[in-house]
């Protein structure tokens, strides 16, 4: 069975269908030939939660740098930055390419999701993207080559202790300084804080329109070597010894005016749209795991045998498949529909929200699925299917939850859609 199927309904689609096909089949070409040697190269460090988490709860240096290595390789590829817009020096593909692809490299690798073939492909907390195309000139003469070479890494970060799903209650500020600005607040759950060179961050720059929730937010560039910015702490869940979360500040951290993203005052649409990337990124990186998980599965099943027979003529394991089968196939027709529309600049806010509610809670459930039908063998560590576990919980929270999906959906129900 290949890793996309050809299931394309129009010639637009089609061609989307074939053009995934062969980037898919160069890219895995590529990670198998030089970043999985690479990431072999590493030995223990890659799996062992003693080495690979650094006392500070850090990544170790090793793995870190093992990332930059594989950032740069895929660079110089061309994988890297084949999904940033050409005018940002990338390869302009579209946001169906897009989602096949992560989809196609999440179901080839699957679980383990610390290892380098996931840093292959930039997306908007990593690496350069759409959103880069509001940044100043000076700005993107001073950033944009490293960060398409792969020798820099950023962060995106928006969430604070008191504002989660609802942004309304962000209380980092920044306000102007000469030809500047100062920022002062504190920001949590900061995805790849610890090891970023820079942040993608936001801050209320107009109290009075921010707290009419008229806008008043303003998105800025943040180096972390900046005088006044601090990693307070590592974010440490399930009881891993480290985490790839942060807690950070800014105490009268001054940045350049050069260094704001989009317009004063207008930092919602640029937020929107580096976390509608992050959206079609987790649809195709959840997708993908599913898939890689059920098709675990199934292998067992076909060889596993109890009470004289294999699991697969047991009707209830049977049952567990097909339930896992029909929740994928939905899955992917509601992602690839989103992914469709986005590509043809379509206002996807309901079918967003919609296939988030869907996908987050059916993927976990085909996981789950997946561990049940393997039994013990699911739990161990060799079956690596903890990470990928690991990956489909948080993504219930992660990128606004399942409960917010759900207010999204039914306001537009009550709008009479």
């Amino acid at each position: 069975m290949t890793t996309i199927d050809h299931i394309a309904a129009s010639s637009d689609t089609a061609d989307a269908y074939a053009e995934a096909r062969e980037i898919s089949e160069g890219l895995f070409a590529f990670i198998d030939r030089q970043i999985i040697p690479m990431e072999n190269s590493l030995g223990e460090v890659m799996w062992n939660p003693r080495l690979y988490w650094r006392e500070d709860g850090r990544i170790a240096d090793a793995v870190v740098e093992g990332r930059r290595q594989a950032r740069a390789a895929s660079a110089d590829a061309g994988f890297y930055t084949m999904f940033c817009p050409e005018h940002l020096g990338g390869g302009g593909l579209g946001a169906l390419t897009y989602f096949l692809v992560w989809e196609a490299l999440c179901h080839r690798y699957g679980s383990p999701q610390t290892g380098l073939a996931f840093h292959v492909l930039a997306h908007t907390s990593t690496g350069p993207t759409a959103l880069w195309s509001q940044a100043s000139d000076e700005l993107k003469e001073a950033v944009l080559p490293r960060l398409s070479e792969g020798r820099l890494q950023g962060s995106f970060a928006m969430s604070e202790p008191d504002a989660g799903s609802d942004a309304w209650m962000m209380r980092t500020t920044a306000v102007r300084d000469g030809d500047g600005w100062r920022l002062n607040g504190t920001k949590q759950w900061a995805s790849w804080a610890p090891t970023a060179d820079f942040l993608i961050t936001f801050a209320v720059t107009d109290p009075e329109r921010f707290g009419a929730r008229r806008g008043g937010l303003t998105c800025f560039y943040v180096p972390t070597d900046a005088a006044g910015y601090s990693l307070d702490g590592i974010v440490k869940m399930y009881d891993e010894l480290g985490g790839e979360e942060a807690i950070l500040s800014f105490d009268d951290v001054r940045v350049p005016d050069t260094y704001r993203i989009g317009p004063v005052g207008e930092g919602f649409p640029v937020a929107m749209q580096g976390s509608g990337q992050l959206k079609l990124t987790k649809l195709g990186r959840h997708i993908g795991v599913a898939r890689w998980a059920h098709d675990k599965a199934v292998e067992y099943a076909k060889v596993r045998e109890t009470f004289g027979k294999t699991l697969a003529e047991h009707q209830t394991i049977q049952n567990m498949l097909a339930d896992s089968a029909v929740e994928l196939y939905a899955a992917r027709l509601m992602a690839l529909d989103v992914a469709d529309k986005v590509s043809r600049g379509v206002d996807t806010r309901f079918e967003v929200a919609a296939s988030h509610v869907f996908i987050n809670e059916g993927m976990y459930r085909v996981y789950d699925r997946a561990m049940q039908v393997l039994g013990g063998i699911g739990l161990s560590n060799d079956s690596h299917m903890m990470n990928g576990w690991h990956t489909l919980r948080v993504g219930r929270l992660s990128e606004g939850p399942t409960e917010i999906q759900r207010r999204t959906v039914a306001k537009h129900v009550l709008k009479g859609r």
